[in-house]
């Protein structure tokens, strides 16, 4: 497991695609981002973009645990974001504890 950690719009996400894709496809991008206003669903859209068809795309606000543990056994996989996982359940006033356990 890799961690990557920067500031907001560093390419820590082209990073992390990169690292993953030195491993065997299919890759898997779980996503953690909502398009709440129209600056977050053009960045949405870049990264989308700067994906090939050997990712497949999981969208998952909320329910990251759950998309994760799906995925068959040695899935190359990226989280992307932590940090958005965590404000979306904030936001929504969810038990942060037990999110957290269940990731």
């Amino acid at each position: 497991m890799v961690l990557v950690l920067g500031g907001a719009r560093s390419g820590k996400s082209h990073h992390a695609e990169q690292r993953v894709e030195a491993a065997a496809p299919p890759f898997a991008y779980v996503a953690t981002a909502q398009a709440f206003d129209a600056e977050m669903s053009d960045r949405i859209r870049l990264h989308q973009a700067r994906r090939d068809v050997r990712w497949i795309s999981h969208d998952a606000p909320f329910d990251a645990a759950d998309r994760v543990r799906a995925l068959p056994p040695d899935t190359p996989l990226l989280l992307d974001c932590l940090t958005l996982w965590l404000t979306n359940h904030m936001l929504a006033e969810h038990d942060l504890a037990a999110e957290e356990d269940r990731l």
